[in-house]
């Protein structure tokens, strides 16, 4: 039976959850949003895009970080997901591939297929990581 306190909290995550909502999908906006486009267009921030990301390990660190705090905001907006992995994974499949082909359409003139496998294997890491941190203990 759920005590009053509990009963409360629910009503007031309730109230709240709009509000996450609406911050989780601009996150997800500036996650899936394809910055290249915005790079071949300023000069500025191409060379600033380039300082920061210009190697390959930090383009993957920037992948999985960003993954990692994708997926830990889907969690903790969607705690019943914390039980559940694969559809946990799906949705961070289709965010995935949503960015992916939001840059290959947008900016990148060719495809490379390696790259585009490691940026999704990279993404899908940073999502197991997510849920491993936060994912609710099994239930006996």
């Amino acid at each position: 039976m759920i005590n009053l306190k509990q009963r409360e909290q629910k009503s007031n995550m309730g109230a709240q959850r709009p509000y996450l909502i609406l911050i989780l999908v601009l996150f997800v906006a500036a996650a899936l949003f394809p910055y290249g486009l915005i790079t071949d267009l300023s000069p500025r921030l191409n060379f600033l895009v380039n300082y920061v990301f210009g190697s390959q390990i930090a383009h993957v660190i920037a992948h999985f970080g960003l993954f990692v705090l994708m997926g830990s905001g889907i969690l903790l907006l969607f705690p019943r997901l914390q039980r559940y992995f694969w559809p946990f994974a799906a949705l961070m499949l289709l965010l995935a591939i949503g960015q992916e082909f939001l840059q290959i359409v947008t900016f990148k003139e060719t495809i490379s297929i390696f790259d585009e496998v490691l940026d999704l294997t990279v993404d899908m890491l940073g999502a197991a990581t997510a849920f491993t941190i936060l994912s609710a203990p099994p239930e006996n």
